[in-house]
């Protein structure tokens, strides 16, 4: 199991400390957060791999933090000529582990950022000693672009005892699985080759290969010398050469790069999208969890429609015994149905794992499926309303106030159509994450329903508004407190005839769109005003970066 993921200097990871769940993690976080790049690193360590390829020869300039890098060349520039070079740009990946005794035992040592005493692997990657003097002259060219010399560069495989890792510990099996695209290789990525080759047995694996060859030697003989004839006919006059054609028995073209797997006897190149990625997943859950103690799925919700996503969800909850499973996902249902318990936040570089959550809130959540909840994890500042009207006129209220919708100074407005708001604020709770809300009092005081949530409130970052019962019981009532019945009418296009509070009650929808659209003003209720005016900071904020 890994117990801890240290990342210092790779890619958006400036240093980056994730301490996972033992079984399940949902990676969430905005666009650029690292979702994608934590796996990768995950999987390189593990594997001492970058998509397929030795780690050592893939190694990208690209790959070193870029505020790093950046702050070296400007130190570069700033720098006088008898003075020594600035640290040049390194990364270092560490994974901990917690592996039961037995041969990966070997790997544990005090060989890490940290120093801890502890079984585990990592990359490092590192100026070369043996280039010293070439990168010495790089960095002090006139002009030196800004760019790391990667080719001076050593990566190191290493694990906590410092000795050389050669080939991936068999005990530390993984299965990736990137639902968002296919690189090709006659329709299979590196990854699913893998897979597909590791679930067969070695005896079964040799006996195809030999039975593959001799099909080959033996293919076309009549067909190949006819082919003989003709080029020796051609080449004859050059030299005394015979030129000739044979099957190439070479490792290049071995039963596994000639034999492709196929769904329903369509090969795996010409399936669907989503059938490949549901494929995929099946194939790595169907071995051993001691051939892949760890597996690793991004975005699963791609491709997929949502009856085949409920599926596929299904068995990657079926796979999380005896493996250790991180998904990665912009989907509020992938994240609702695996479990918010499981959640892992990525946001500015950091990395947050929640386990605070309550059972039964998990649970809720997961019966609630459709509900967005990643709009409330992710959002600068998020408001909760009841429902499309109040949300609608949230907005419009907010827009008279400060000229702008809220999701222009990063507020996002969500109405959580019968969610309960305790459950909400326990998760914005958990997430430390701002949040307002607003409900009508159906009668009772302000703090009465306060009351309810009070373990989640926080003054100023995670507050309850609730409208005065003397102005009214609901939303309706409250915009009627606040304004003339003859501008309302004026609004809303009513004459004297229609009863205006019945109207409005009996027409949610419709009040609202015309309160939107009107080019007149109304006053807010109270409780809408001052929950406006508690969100002025993220305004003013906003407005500071524009």
């Amino acid at each position: 199991m890994i117990t801890k993921v240290h990342i210092r200097g790779y890619r958006k990871f400036k240093e980056l400390i994730l301490n996972p769940h033992h079984e399940m993690n949902i990676i969430v976080g905005a666009n650029e957060a690292g979702k994608s790049t934590l796996l990768e690193a995950v999987t390189m360590v593990l594997t001492g791999k970058f998509e397929g390829v030795t780690a050592s020869e893939a190694l990208n300039p690209y790959w070193f933090n870029m505020e790093l890098v950046d702050a070296f060349f400007n130190a570069l520039s700033n720098m006088k000529v008898d003075e020594p070079l600035p640290a040049i740009p390194e990364f270092r990946i560490d994974i901990h582990l917690e592996i039961p005794d037995g041969e990966s035992q070997k790997m544990r040592g005090i060989h890490n950022m940290l120093k801890e005493d502890s079984v585990g692997l990592s990359v490092h990657a590192y100026p070369d000693p043996d280039y010293s003097e070439e990168i010495e002259q790089y960095f002090r060219e006139d002009n030196c672009p800004h760019i790391l010399p990667v080719e001076y560069y050593r990566l190191d495989w290493r694990d906590f005892a410092d000795q050389v890792v050669y080939r991936r510990p068999k005990e530390l099996g993984v299965a990736v699985i990137d639902t968002r695209t296919i690189r090709s290789d006659r329709g299979m990525d590196y990854y699913t080759r893998q897979i597909v080759e590791e679930r067969l047995d070695p005896k079964v694996r040799n006996h195809v290969s030999v039975e593959h060859r001799k099909m080959r030697a033996s293919l076309g003989d009549s067909l190949l010398t006819v082919l003989d004839g003709a080029l020796g006919t051609d080449f004859s006059a050059f030299r005394q050469l015979k030129l000739g054609i044979q099957v190439d028995q070479s490792r290049s073209s071995s039963w596994a790069n000639t034999l492709v797997p196929a769904i329903d006897k369509v090969p795996f190149s010409q399936s669907g999208k989503g059938t490949q990625a549901t494929a995929k997943t099946v194939l790595a859950m169907g071995r051993s969890s001691n051939s892949s103690a760890y597996l690793l799925v991004e975005e699963p919700e791609n491709h997929l429609s949502h009856t085949s996503l409920r599926e596929l969800l299904s068995y990657i909850s079926a796979a999380r015994e005896g493996r250790q499973v991180l998904v990665t996902t912009h989907s509020s249902y992938v994240l609702n149905r695996l479990g918010l318990d499981q959640l892992v936040l990525l946001r500015e570089g950091t990395a947050h794992a929640f386990q605070e959550l309550s059972d039964d809130t998990s649970e809720y959540f997961k019966k609630l499926a459709g509900f967005d909840t990643l709009r409330l994890v992710l959002a600068k500042k998020a408001v909760l309303v009841e429902g499309p009207s109040d949300e609608i006129i949230f907005n419009r209220f907010f827009l008279d106030k400060y000229g702008a919708e809220p999701l222009d100074y990063g507020v996002d407005v969500i109405s959580i159509g019968g969610v309960s708001f305790r459950r909400g604020f326990e998760l914005a709770s958990v997430l430390n994450q701002p949040l307002v809300a607003l409900r009508d009092n159906d009668g009772k005081t302000p703090e009465h329903w306060q009351d309810k949530i009070k373990d989640f409130t926080k003054p100023n970052e995670r507050e309850l508004f609730v409208g005065q019962p003397n102005l009214g019981r609901s939303l309706e009532y409250q915009i009627t407190s606040a304004n003339t019945e003859d501008t309302l009418r004026t609004v809303l296009g009513l004459d004297n005839n229609a009863d205006l509070l019945d109207w409005m009650s009996t027409h949610k929808t419709a009040t609202a769109l015309k309160i939107a659209t009107s080019s007149v003003k109304l006053n807010p209720p109270k409780y809408i005003a001052d929950a406006i005016n508690s969100l002025q900071s993220v305004v003013i904020r906003t407005r500071g970066l524009s």
